[in-house]
């Protein structure tokens, strides 16, 4: 079964109206490149209300669905209604990424980037033809990871861990342990949500569409 997906949680300023912010999410989708007829993005969202009164919007995508990436970053940009973001896209064979966008000071910018490259079962060696989505082409890091043998890590290092265990309210030693478990990631590619599932549980993600708190939109 094919596992290409996109899934975002998008968390918005304490300021934001959920319904607006929703309402110009999806209309964003007008506005990214187009692609040939019949591959046009293909979104579904609900915003979601927090604990603490603020809200997220939870979006997935399985037409198109690498756009998703975009759709957050530019609706980060043109709105000023991110704090942050955690998007999961999966790939298929080709691996799986997730990519953590830090917004809460004006600037857009990846805080975490991780790809999930396939790995031979005997030698171990890694299959890096995926590419990784065009944000990590257009958007700026937080800090260079460390130099490593693992060529999937993107965007890491203290800061940018520091920087989202405050966004999300949670331990560093949360956020740690699942980078740290993304050297493992690659054995679940294959299973919608699968190899990101560390990081779901570290931040406190419900999957799309399944939060008790979903308001319709």
């Amino acid at each position: 079964m094919s596992t290409f997906m996109g899934l975002a949680w998008i968390d918005l300023v304490s300021s934001a109206d959920s319904e607006a912010a929703l309402v110009a999410f999806r209309a964003g989708t007008r506005s990214l490149p187009q692609r040939p007829r019949g591959f046009a993005p293909q979104v579904d969202a609900v915003a979601v209300e927090l604990s603490h009164g603020r809200y997220r919007i939870e979006s997935w995508s399985d037409g198109n669905y690498e756009q998703l990436a975009d759709l957050v970053v530019q609706f980060a940009e043109g709105t000023g209604l991110v704090s942050h973001a955690f998007v999961a896209l999966d790939h298929d064979e080709y691996g799986a990424e997730h990519i953590v966008i830090d917004a809460c000071d004006g600037a857009v910018r990846r805080a975490y980037h991780y790809f999930a490259y396939p790995r031979d079962e005997d030698t171990g060696a890694y299959y890096t033809e995926g590419e990784p989505s065009s944000v990590s082409r257009i958007l700026p890091g937080i800090e260079e990871p460390a130099t490593g043998d693992d060529p999937g890590v993107l965007v890491d290092g203290p800061v940018a861990r520091a920087t989202i265990a405050a966004r999300y309210g949670v331990p560093v030693a949360a956020v740690d342990q699942a980078a740290a478990a993304d050297r493992f990631a690659h054995g679940e590619i294959g299973g919608v949500g699968d190899p990101c599932a560390r990081w779901r549980d570290a931040l406190g993600l419900a999957w799309p569409g399944e939060s008790q708190a979903a308001i319709p939109g």
